[in-house]
C-alpha cells in the first residue's frame, strides 16, 4: 500500500462513489426488467421503452437515492466516529491506569505549566484585554501639557488652558475635567471620622466616559454651580463598605469635612477614573477661573477627551497643538515653550504593569514549552516501549492514521486533566499573589478566573496535548511491524532518529531554561543594586501617617498653621519620640514640579529649570536624619510673616550654584515672573524623593508655614515605639486638636520604600519562580533520557563489566551523553539569552543587558544541575550485575 493511499484512503464513501453505486444499482435495476421482458417476447427497444415507462423519472430516483445515501453514509461516519472515540478514550484512560508513574509526573507538570500560564494570563487579560468600564474605552484620552525641560515633558492643564481647549478643540466630542484626589473627612452617624479619596470632576466627565450610574445618576451640568455643588456620587466598593450597600443611599445626607453633601447616585462596580477614589464631587471650573493668577499659572488639571467619529489621534494631536500654539502666543508669559500630547487612558492607568505583565507571560510560555519538550521526551520513551503492542495493533488492521489518532487522545486526555489541575492552581495562585501584593494591580482591573479564562486554559491545554504528543505519535506509529513483532521485549531503544529526537528535546530544554534563569538573573541582580542604592535618609524607626486640614475653618491659612504646629508639638514631647515633621509627598512618592528663576541670572523664561517641589515643616529633615550640609534648617525664626525663605538640596546647589554660593542667593518658583522671591537659607543633603531607581533630581524644600494653602501633609515621627502604638499616638493627638479629622495610611516608611518596589518584587519573585520550574524541568528531561538510555542499555553495560570495565568508565560513558547535550543546550541558551535580554533593558537598574557576572552565574548554575541529573543515572548503570542482565537477555 503506498503511503499516499496509507494515510489517505478515507473509511467511508465518498459522494463520488455514492453517485457510481447509485448508478451501478440503477442501471441493475433496470437491465433487470429488460430481460424479463425481452424474455416475454418484446423486442430490445420495446423492453427498453416499457422499463424506462414502469421505473418513472429516472434522474429524480437517481437524486433521491444518491440524497438517502449520502444522509445514511453520514449518519454511520458520525456514529463510528463516536464510538472510535468512546473506544479511544476508554483505551486511553486504561493505558494511563497500567503506567501511573507517568501519569502522575505528567499530570504534575502540566498543572504547574498551564497553572502558571492561566494565572499570569487572568492578570494579564484583566491589566490589558479586558474593557476599561468606559464606553468605547478605546478612544477615550487624556490630554496634557507638553512642556519640553519637564521630567516627564508631560504636566496636566492649567484650569484656563482647559477651558480654552475645552472650547477650541474640534476633534473631541467632550472634554472632561479632572482635578487631582484630595481627602475629605467622612463623619459617619456613629463611630470615628474617616478619611475617604476625592475626585472633583467636570460637569461633562461621566458623559464623555459614557458610563451610567448604577443608582440615581451621574454628576450633570448645573451640579457644579454654587449652591448645587453639594452632590456627591459614591464608588461601588465605598458604597458597599462604608454604607452597607443601601439602596436607599441616593438622596441621603452625609458630612464630608464639615459640611452636608447630598448623595445623587452611586457607580457600578470596577468604575474609577482614578484608580483608587472613593467618590466624586463636582468641579467648580467657572469659579476656579476668577482667579487669573491660579487659572492659568497653576497646572493641575487633567483633561479626558473621547475622539468625535472619524477622528484620527494625528488629526486630534493636530488640532490640540494647534490650540496649544495659539494660547503660547496668546499668554506667553505662561505657556510659552508649552504644546500640547494626548494619551490612550489605558496606557495611563495600566502604566508600568504592562512590560512586567508582558515579560511574565513570556517566561511561562517558556516554561509551557519546556514543559511539552519534557512531556515530549517522556511520551518518546514510554512509545518506545510499547513498540510491539503498537505493532500488533497494526498487523490487526489498525492504519496509522488510527494508530496517531490514540496516542495523541492519551496526551489530550492528559492535559486536559492536568489543565483542569492547572486551572485550580491558578485560582488559588491569583487570590495569594494578588493577597500578597494588594497594591500592585489597580482595583479597576478585575483579575478573576471567569469563562474567558476557562476557554484559554483549555486552549492551552489541547495545544499543549498536541504539541508533546504528536511527536511520539508519529515516531511510534512509524514503528517497522516486522522489526517491532521479532523484538519480544529484549528494550528498544527506538533507533538512532529517536535518540536525536530526544537529545534535540534536551537540548531545547536546557536552552530555554537558561533563557529565563538569565532574565531571572538580570532582574535578581538589578533589584540588588535597588536595595543598596543610598536613600539619602534612615527609614529605620520613622512612622508616617496621611492628615489633612479639611473644613471650611482651614481656608484661613492662619488655622492650618496652628493645627500643623499644634500636632507636630504635642507629638514631639510624647514619650519615645525624637522628632517630628511633616511633608507634602513621602520620599519616594514623588512631588510637584515647579519652575526655578535665580536671582541676577539670565532667565529663560521659555526654558527655565525645573525643580521638584516638596513642602516641609517642622524636624522633617531631622526625623529623616537628612543631613543639613550647609546653613541651617527651618526653625522659629522662620515665621509666616517674614519674608519667605527656603532650602534646596545637594544636587540643586551643584547644578544652578556651582561655586557654591547657594545660601543667601535669592530664587523665585512657579510659572509667575513676578512671584515672590525666597532666600535660600539652607542645603539639605540629597534623597530619593521619587522612585529609588530613578536620580535625585534639582529639589526645593519650600517652608510649609508659608504654603499653609496646602492642606494634605504626611507626618513623619521618628519614635522607639512600634507601628502600632505611634498610630494610637498619632490619632489621639490629632482628635485632641480637632476631633473632626481623621488619620490616614498608617505605616511605616520602611513600608513605604518597600511599596515603591512592590510591582519590581512581584515581577522579580514570579519570574525567578518560573526559571526555577523551568531548571527543574530540564534536569528531569536530562535524567530521563540517560536513565532510558541506562535501562535499554543494560546489556551492553553488563558485557562491559563483565570484560573489565571500571566504575568510572561506566560513569563517563552515560555522563558524556547528558555533558553533550547539556553544553549544545548551554550555547544555544546563551545566544537565546543575549537576544532577549535586549527586551529587559528598559527594565534594569545598575547592571547592562551584558552583564558578564550574571550570564557566568547561570551557565554554572545549569551546568551544575545537569551534571547532578546525569550521575544518577550513571551510579544506577555501574550497579548493572552482569550475569542477571545477560540471562535476561
Amino acid at each position: 500500500m503506498s503511503i499516499g493511499r496509507r494515510f489517505f484512503k478515507l473509511p467511508w464513501r465518498s459522494r463520488t462513489t455514492i453517485a457510481r453505486d447509485v448508478d451501478t444499482e440503477l442501471s441493475f435495476h433496470l437491465d433487470m426488467r429488460i430481460a424479463e421482458l425481452r424474455a416475454r417476447g418484446l423486442s430490445e427497444d420495446a423492453a427498453r421503452q416499457q422499463a424506462m415507462a414502469e421505473f418513472g423519472d429516472l434522474d429524480f430516483t437517481r437524486v433521491y437515492c444518491r440524497r438517502q445515501d449520502e444522509r445514511t453514509e453520514r449518519d454511520d461516519r458520525h456514529a463510528d466516529r463516536l464510538a472510535e472515540w468512546r473506544q479511544d478514550l476508554a483505551y486511553a484512560v486504561r493505558t494511563l491506569r497500567r503506567s501511573p508513574a507517568f501519569a502522575i509526573v505528567s499530570l504534575l507538570t502540566l498543572a504547574i505549566a498551564i497553572g502558571a500560564n492561566t494565572a499570569v494570563f487572568t492578570v494579564s487579560r484583566a491589566v490589558l484585554l479586558q474593557p476599561l468600564p468606559y464606553a468605547d474605552a478605546d478612544r477615550v484620552y487624556r490630554v496634557s501639557s507638553s512642556w519640553p525641560g519637564h521630567p516627564t515633558d508631560v504636566v496636566p492643564l492649567s484650569p484656563a488652558d482647559f477651558a480654552d481647549f475645552q472650547q477650541t478643540q474640534t476633534s473631541f466630542s467632550g472634554l472632561g475635567a479632572i482635578v487631582p484626589s484630595q481627602s475629605v473627612i467622612w463623619r459617619p452617624k456613629s463611630g470615628d471620622p474617616k478619611s475617604l479619596d476625592a475626585l472633583l470632576v467636570g460637569s461633562n466627565l461621566f458623559s464623555v466616559l459614557g458610563t451610567p450610574a448604577l443608582l440615581g445618576r451621574a454628576i450633570i451640568a448645573g451640579d457644579e454651580i454654587p449652591g448645587n455643588d453639594h452632590n456627591v456620587v459614591l464608588s461601588f466598593d465605598c458604597w458597599q463598605r462604608d454604607f452597607g450597600g443601601d439602596a436607599g443611599i441616593v438622596g441621603q445626607s452625609i458630612e464630608l469635612s464639615g459640611a452636608t453633601y447630598r448623595v445623587i447616585g452611586v457607580m457600578p462596580y470596577g468604575f474609577l477614573i482614578g484608580q483608587h477614589e472613593d467618590l466624586w464631587l463636582p468641579y467648580d471650573q467657572a469659579g476656579t477661573l476668577k482667579d487669573v493668577v491660579r487659572a492659568r499659572k497653576q497646572h493641575y488639571v487633567h483633561a479626558i477627551g473621547r475622539l468625535k467619529a472619524g477622528v484620527t489621534p494625528a488629526r486630534a494631536l493636530a488640532d490640540l497643538r494647534t490650540v496649544a500654539a495659539r494660547l503660547a502666543q496668546q499668554y506667553p508669559e505662561a505657556d510659552s515653550a508649552r504644546s500640547a500630547s494626548m494619551r490612550p487612558v489605558r496606557d495611563i492607568i495600566s502604566g508600568d504593569l504592562r512590560p512586567a505583565l508582558l515579560l511574565l507571560q513570556g517566561a511561562v510560555a517558556l516554561v509551557l514549552l519546556i514543559a511539552c519538550a519534557n512531556l515530549a521526551n517522556l511520551a518518546l520513551s514510554r512509545t518506545m516501549g510499547r513498540r510491539r503492542e503498537l505493532a500488533t495493533r497494526a498487523a490487526l488492521g489498525a492504519g496509522r492514521a488510527r494508530l496517531v489518532r490514540q496516542l495523541v487522545t492519551e496526551s489530550l486526555l492528559l492535559s486536559i486533566i492536568g489543565g483542569a489541575m492547572g486551572v485550580g492552581l491558578a485560582m488559588a495562585a491569583t487570590r495569594l499573589l494578588l493577597s500578597v501584593n494588594p497594591t500592585t494591580l489597580p482595583p479597576m482591573f478585575d483579575a478573576r478566573v471567569d469563562a474567558g479564562v476557562l476557554a484559554f486554559s483549555l486552549a492551552v491545554s489541547l495545544v499543549t496535548g498536541v504539541l508533546f504528543g504528536l511527536l511520539p505519535a508519529l515516531d511510534g506509529s512509524s514503528a517497522n511491524l516486522y522489526e517491532s513483532l521479532k523484538d519480544s521485549g529484549r528494550g528498544n531503544s527506538g533507533g538512532r532518529a529517536s535518540g536525536r529526537v530526544r537529545k534535540t528535546l534536551v537540548v531545547a530544554q536546557v536552552a530555554l531554561a537558561l533563557i529565563l534563569l538569565t532574565g531571572a538573573g538580570l532582574l535578581i541582580r538589578s533589584f540588588g543594586e535597588l536595595t543598596r542604592v543610598t536613600l539619602g535618609f534612615d527609614p529605620q524607626g520613622v512612622v508616617t501617617a496621611g492628615l489633612r486640614a479639611a473644613g471650611d475653618q482651614y481656608e484661613d491659612p492662619v488655622r492650618v498653621n496652628a493645627f500643623y504646629d499644634g500636632v507636630i508639638d504635642d507629638l514631639s514631647h510624647a514619650p519615645g519620640v525624637t522628632a517630628v515633621g511633616a511633608v507634602s509627598d513621602l520620599p519616594t512618592r514623588g512631588g510637584s514640579g515647579t519652575a526655578l528663576r535665580i536671582e541676577g541670572e539670565q532667565n529663560d523664561e521659555a526654558r527655565l529649570p525645573e525643580l521638584t517641589y516638596l513642602s516641609v515643616r517642622g524636624d522633617f529633615f531631622k526625623a529623616l536624619r537628612i543631613p543639613i550640609i550647609a546653613g541651617r534648617g527651618y526653625d522659629a525664626r522662620d515665621r509666616p510673616d517674614i519674608p519667605e525663605t527656603t532650602i534646596i538640596n545637594e544636587t540643586t546647589a551643584k547644578r544652578f550654584f556651582p561655586k557654591g554660593d547657594a545660601v543667601g542667593r535669592r530664587i523665585r518658583i512657579g510659572p509667575d515672573p513676578n512671584g515672590t522671591w525666597m532666600t535660600i537659607i539652607g542645603v539639605a543633603g540629597d534623597f530619593h524623593s521619587e522612585g529609588l531607581d530613578t536620580p535625585v533630581k534639582p529639589t526645593l524644600y519650600a517652608n510649609h508655614r508659608h504654603e499653609a494653602w496646602m492642606r494634605s501633609m504626611s507626618l513623619v515621627m521618628r519614635t522607639s515605639r512600634t507601628a502600632a502604638d505611634a498610630g494610637a499616638l498619632i490619632r489621639r493627638a490629632i482628635r485632641a486638636r480637632d476631633p473632626s479629622l481623621a488619620v490616614r495610611d498608617v505605616e511605616t516608611l520602611n513600608g513605604v520604600v518597600g511599596g515603591s518596589l512592590a510591582s519590581r518584587r512581584f515581577a522579580l519573585g514570579l519570574a525567578t519562580c518560573f526559571a526555577l520550574i523551568a531548571l527543574t524541568l530540564a534536569a528531569v528531561g536530562i535524567y530521563g533520557v540517560l536513565a532510558y538510555n541506562v535501562a535499554n542499555r543494560t546489556r551492553e553495560f553488563g558485557v562491559r563489566i563483565a570484560l573489565g570495565a571500571s566504575s568510572s568508565r561506566v560513569v563517563s560513558l552515560v555522563v558524556r551523553q547528558g555533558v553533550v547535550a547539556s553544553l549544545v543546550g548551554i550555547v544555544a541558551g546563551l545566544v537565546g539569552a543575549l537576544l532577549g535580554a535586549r527586551l529587559l533593558s528598559g527594565m534594569l537598574f545598575g547592571v547592562t543587558t551584558l552583564d558578564v557576572r550574571t550570564y557566568g552565574s547561570v551557565v554554572l548554575l545549569v551546568f551544575i544541575v545537569a551534571m547532578i541529573a546525569c550521575i544518577v543515572p550513571a551510579l544506577r548503570a555501574t550497579r548493572v550485575d552482569p550475569l542477571t542482565s545477560m540471562r535476561a537477555d
